[in-house]
């Protein structure tokens, strides 16, 4: 069967050499884990979406399905034999892994998806999905909605033009020799500094994304002396366009970007780049500066084949080396394998080829996950972590009042 992509799709195929379109999650489950039972949750979700076990066809924006595809997806390993990371490769199918690493009384999953079938919080409905299919729920009523047709025609207001982006700026990592290895880092910041975090941004009157952003900025500031940045900041479509059935899930690329243009000082503190940060995101959403991408996007794609819509669309949105993406909170009542739950998840990002980096953050049960996935030397992944910890002490001071 041949499922036809959408105009956002193409969106993740804009820079397939710096990065590898895949997303990555990591659940520790308080219980093993039924393997035969998972296999038949997944060939339950195909039939909401059909596409987790196609493969991509570059060419024409399509996703071609084979039932056989399903033997593919799960890989049991155990724990000293975990291999780090999942193979998956997109365009030869299925669009997702799953590893079940096998500990001695409990069982861990790492969940790779494709980034070309779906955007962070796409990732998170198809767990939900999962979860409630492994749990023997009837999901012959769900459908997917995929299409951002409906989303734009509800935001677009018939007589406000459509602004012009900012440029990315031309911040970069510096260039660390060595060997080229693929790396992970985490770092969780607890419940109780999690919690006061948020009541700090509520008494600021500013959003924790801000907040993120700033520490980020600043974090980068320190460590390589780059002022000014540029850094794409996610809008989820889903939150601004006509609300969506309990019975569909979004398993699709409905994230759009905004360029924030941040700009940090000598001697600056962090509420100070909070403040401007704030000001500035502000500013964007209200003139919908997340808007021109996708229509544009969605106008050629009505006109001409995927392969040039590709190549324009590359020359006029040059890809930022720095990024951010908030995963945002995971819901752990709709995230239950049967009787087993989830004591620990966090997602990550696909592996970056340095000096091109991505910092992610995922909440569970209050707890905030930072994390980075990388292609890069060992001195990259020091500078790497290195950030993260910058980045979290900052949020820690933050939290205090201070």
């Amino acid at each position: 069967m041949i499922y036809h992509g959408e105009p956002l799709d193409l969106m993740p195929t804009l820079d397939l050499a710096e990065t590898y379109p895949l997303l990555e999650c990591t659940l520790s489950l308080t219980h093993p884990i039924d393997v035969a039972r998972l296999k038949t949750a997944i060939a339950t979700t195909q039939t909401v979406v059909p596409q987790v076990l196609g493969r991509y066809n570059l060419r024409w924006n399509r996703f071609e399905v084979e039932a056989s595809a399903l033997d593919q997806v799960i890989e049991e390993f155990t724990a000293a034999h975990d291999p780090g990371r999942a193979a998956l490769d997109v365009l030869a199918g299925p669009q997702l892994k799953v590893q079940v690493l096998h500990h001695p009384d409990y069982d861990a999953l790492r969940i790779s998806m494709s980034r070309l079938l779906t955007d962070g919080e796409g990732f998170k409905h198809y767990l939900y999905l999962l979860a409630a299919a492994y749990d023997g729920q009837d999901l012959a009523n769900f459908t997917n909605e995929r299409s951002v047709r409906k989303i734009l025609n509800h935001l677009r207001h018939p007589h406000r033009a459509l602004p012009s982006l900012n440029g990315n700026s031309d911040e970069t990592f510096p260039r660390l020799r060595g060997d080229v290895h693929h790396h992970r880092g985490e770092a969780t910041i607890p419940r109780v500094v999690s919690r006061r975090l948020r009541q700090r941004t509520q008494s600021e009157n500013v959003t924790m994304n801000a907040v993120l952003l700033s520490a980020y900025a600043l974090a980068l500031f320190a460590l390589t002396g780059e002022s000014r940045l540029v850094i794409p900041y996610q809008v989820d479509l889903r939150l601004h366009g006509p609300v969506a059935a309990t019975n569909v899930v979004q398993v699709a690329n409905l994230t759009s970007e905004m360029p924030i243009p941040i700009t940090v000082q000598t001697g600056d503190q962090l509420a100070d780049v909070v403040q401007r940060t704030q000001a500035t995101i502000t500013q964007l959403r209200d003139e919908l500066a997340y808007l021109p991408p996708l229509v544009e996007l969605n106008r050629m794609s009505r006109a001409l084949p995927p392969q040039l819509v590709r190549r324009l669309a590359g020359k006029h949105r040059p890809q930022a080396a720095i990024s951010f993406a908030n995963f945002g909170h995971i819901d752990h009542t709709r995230l239950r394998f049967g009787e087993t739950s989830v004591s620990q998840i966090y997602f990550a990002g696909a592996y970056r080829t340095m000096p091109h980096f991505q910092l992610t953050v995922s909440v569970y049960h209050d707890a905030w996950t930072l994390a980075f996935r990388m292609l890069g030397s060992e001195p990259d992944y020091q500078l790497g972590i290195k950030i993260l910890k910058n980045v979290v002490a900052q949020l820690t001071q933050w939290g205090r009042g201070h």
